[in-house]
C-alpha cells in the first residue's frame, strides 16, 4: 500500500513530524445508500439551533491510550502512554525503548489500519523522529510530544506504527500496534441540520437518504459560517473532519470535502 503526497513538518522541543491530505477520501464513494448532491436553498429566516454543550474534558493526567510498540521481528520496542494535559490536547509519553536495529526509527499514530510492510507519504501522520543514529543500541531517555493537532479526540488515529526514518519519504512501516482509546465523549447529541446557503458557507453538500454526510468547501467559504449553516460549532467540525483535514489545521481551500458524520470520522 504506496500513498505519495507531498510532507509537511512542524518543528517542536522534540521533532513533531506531521503530514497532511485534506481529501474526501475513498470511503465514501463506496457508500450504496442513496445519495443526492445539491447546492441547497440561501439560509432559512430562523437560526439553525445550536449544538449542545460540549462534554466536560478528562482532567489532567488521565491515561487515554495505553499500548506496547514493536517491531514485528522483535528487535526494537518502546512503550506509549498518550495523556490528557486538561486543556482539550493530549501528550504522548514515550519510555522503554530499546533497538539493535542501529538506524533512524520514528513513530507516526496513523488514521488508517497499516501493516507491517506497507510505506507511508500521506495522510494524518504524528511521529516522534529520529531514534537511533546509524550503529546505536543504547536506551534513549523517557521523551514526550504533544498531539495537539489531533483535536480534543484522538480515537480518529486507528494505528501506531514504527517506522525506519530515511531522509525522504516514503516510510517502510516495520511494526504497528492497534489502539484502543479510552476518549469521553466531547461532542455528546451531535447532529447535523443544513439550513441553506449562506455568505461563508456556500458549497455543495451531499446526502444519504436525506441526511448531510459531506460538504465541499466553496470558495471564500469559512469555518464559523459552515458551522452555523450545520447548526454546529467550529469544535464540533473540526472533530468531525479530523480523517479528511488534518482537524481543519490550516485555512480552508475550496474543493476541500469536510465529513459531516461521526460515524465516518
Amino acid at each position: 500500500m504506496i500513498r505519495r503526497t507531498g510532507v509537511a513538518a512542524l518543528g517542536l522541543a522534540a521533532v513533531l513530524t506531521m503530514t497532511g491530505c485534506a481529501t474526501a477520501g475513498s470511503a465514501h464513494h463506496a457508500a450504496t445508500n442513496e445519495r443526492t448532491a445539491t447546492a441547497n436553498s440561501t439560509a432559512s429566516a430562523t437560526p439553525t439551533a445550536a449544538a449542545d454543550p460540549a462534554g466536560p474534558a478528562p482532567a489532567a493526567g488521565t491515561v487515554v491510550l495505553d499500548t506496547d510498540l514493536a517491531t514485528a521481528d522483535g528487535r526494537a520496542s518502546i512503550h506509549l502512554q498518550v495523556v490528557a494535559t486538561g486543556n482539550d490536547d493530549y501528550v504522548v509519553r514515550t519510555s522503554a525503548y530499546r533497538s539493535t536495529l542501529g538506524q533512524p526509527l520514528a513513530i507516526f499514530f496513523r488514521q488508517f489500519d497499516e501493516r507491517v510492510g506497507d510505506t507511508i507519504s500521506d495522510g494524518v501522520s504524528f511521529g516522534y523522529d529520529a531514534w537511533g543514529a546509524p550503529g546505536e543500541t543504547a536506551q534513549v531517555p523517557d521523551q514526550q510530544f504533544r498531539l495537539q493537532e489531533a483535536g480534543d479526540d484522538p480515537s480518529f488515529l486507528r494505528t501506531a506504527v514504527l517506522v525506519d526514518r530515511p531522509e525522504t519519504s516514503p516510510w517502510t512501516v516495520l511494526g504497528v500496534a492497534r489502539l484502543d482509546w479510552h476518549v469521553p465523549d466531547r461532542h455528546p447529541g451531535l447532529t447535523v441540520h443544513d439550513s441553506g446557503q449562506r455568505p461563508g458557507a456556500t458549497g455543495t453538500v451531499e446526502s444519504i437518504d436525506g441526511v448531510p454526510r459531506w460538504y465541499h468547501v466553496a470558495d471564500g467559504d469559512t469555518l464559523d459560517a459552515i458551522g452555523h449553516r450545520f447548526g454546529v460549532t467550529v469544535a464540533d467540525l473540526r472533530y468531525l473532519s479530523a480523517r479528511q483535514a488534518l482537524g481543519l489545521a490550516y485555512d480552508l481551500r475550496a474543493g476541500e470535502t469536510l465529513n459531516l458524520d461521526r460515524t465516518e470520522r
